[in-house]
């Protein structure tokens, strides 16, 4: 029995893993949509849209066509609207600053999340960081300025675009926080399809749909929608709101962190975009500073079995 609870934990983790490393894929499919003439919001919209619907399918299929909402308590319904604003918030943030910024730039920018976390815990709870978190911050942010130094000595960067970048780790740094106390009974795909659904209908607000919208789908957006809905929050939602729950928000952020490498050698590869040593020094330097700052963390398994 508790070699099948530890093989369950494990499970878990490798969901919360799997999650963050399809988020990582995102960024280049964005850039490749930008190179064919498709806009941000054209690319936020698409992205929820197609999620939703893709969600709300899989939902029915799990649930053989009788969805059940007994699990949800009023609590869990102003969650997972919190979390649908703020993943609308992290994507449109996110891809414009990825109009401006290169991938792997934009998505070190996305990963102050992993500190940012650790403001939020002693704003709502005053807890105060660890001596292995205030390590942990130190070396993320350390790692962060060697990576924008270098950059802004061989290119100029937009300080909008940057911001932008800061502000998507903010919002996905709620989004994590908050995900973790998420506790509704129903079916993960169910949860999932709920929080899209939410943020395609704030992204309807902001991005108000137009005939422009059905004509980039006509032009190939779908094709992109189709595939960023997925990498971005069919597959990545789902698998948090299996994982998250049972492995902690402190767990998360360091299972989650497998999108920053992805991110920068998807970025390297396919986008062809120039990461040095010293670019990758930093991308160490944040990741080692995510593990070292969750040190001292309860993450409701045992990491050394």
């Amino acid at each position: 029995m508790m070699n099948q609870g530890h093989t369950s934990n494990r499970l878990f983790a490798l969901a919360v893993l799997i999650g963050g490393a399809s988020y990582g894929c995102v960024s280049p499919v964005v850039k490749i949509a930008y190179h064919h003439g498709f806009s941000a919001s054209d690319v936020t919209a698409g992205q929820f849209y197609y999620a939703m619907i893709i969600l709300w399918v899989i939902s029915l299929i799990a649930a053989k066509g009788k969805l059940s909402f007994r699990g949800i308590s009023p609590m869990d319904i102003w969650r997972m609207i919190a979390l649908g604003l703020l993943g609308t918030g992290t994507a449109i943030f996110y891809y414009r600053a990825l109009t401006v910024l290169p991938a792997w730039l934009a998505i070190i920018l996305l990963f102050q999340f992993s500190w940012i976390t650790f403001v939020i815990d002693y704003l709502v709870r005053r807890k105060i960081p660890t001596h292995w978190q205030w390590y942990g911050i130190v070396l993320i942010v350390l790692g962060t300025v060697l990576a924008n130094i270098h950059t802004q000595a061989t290119q100029h960067l937009s300080i909008v675009g940057m911001v932008e970048g800061v502000l998507s780790g903010v919002s996905y740094a709620l989004f994590l926080y908050i995900n973790g106390s998420l506790k509704a009974q129903i079916s993960p795909f169910l949860r999932a399809a709920m929080i899209t659904t939410v943020s395609s209908i704030a992204v309807s607000c902001i991005y108000v749909p137009s005939v422009e919208v059905f004509v980039a789908a006509r032009q190939g957006m779908w094709v992109y929608g189709m595939l960023i809905g997925l990498l971005s929050q069919a597959i990545p939602t789902s698998l948090f709101a299996i994982g998250i729950p049972r492995v902690g928000g402190s767990a998360a952020a360091i299972l989650s962190s497998s999108e920053l490498p992805v991110a920068v050698i998807l970025s390297a590869l396919i986008l062809h975009e120039q990461v040095d040593v010293i670019a990758w020094l930093g991308v160490l330097l944040i990741i080692i500073g995510i593990v070292v700052g969750q040190r001292q963390q309860r993450y409701g398994m045992k990491w050394s079995e």
